[in-house]
């Protein structure tokens, strides 16, 4: 099975409820070998990581920010992601939080797109 990026594109709004740009966005990224169609590994892997809750993490993304440039900061990834649920319906624990922001901004301390989605699907596969 392969989606075309048409077809991904429909899936995404219609059953995943992202705007176009951020399906076009979601396409992109998971389109891993880039020949324009999603394969069933390629979807399984957007589905696992986000699925769902790919809404919520464009509306947390935008809260970090906002009031700022294309980069959120250190401290305002603290603020939203402390209310972000994991797996098991929790708030991560102020320890873990800490350290897993701290690994994704590094030392520049700064927070792009890519990272704050990867940072958001650790918090969201996560049972602790």
């Amino acid at each position: 099975m392969r989606l075309k990026k048409e077809d991904a594109i429909k899936m995404f709004t219609s059953d995943f409820k992202l705007s176009e740009k951020q399906a076009e966005l979601m396409f992109d990224i998971y389109d891993i070998d880039k020949n324009g169609q999603l394969s069933q590994w390629e979807f399984k892997q957007f589905y696992t990581n986000l699925g769902e809750f790919a809404p919520e993490l464009f509306e947390a993304f935008e809260k970090l920010k906002s009031g700022s440039n294309e980069e959120g900061e250190f401290e305002k990834a603290w603020d939203v992601l402390k209310t972000v649920k994991n797996a098991s319906g929790e708030v991560t624990k102020d320890a873990d939080l800490e350290s897993l922001i701290k690994a994704a901004v590094g030392e520049e301390k700064k927070m792009d797109f890519g990272k704050f989605m990867n940072l958001f699907s650790r918090i969201k596969q996560s049972r602790s």
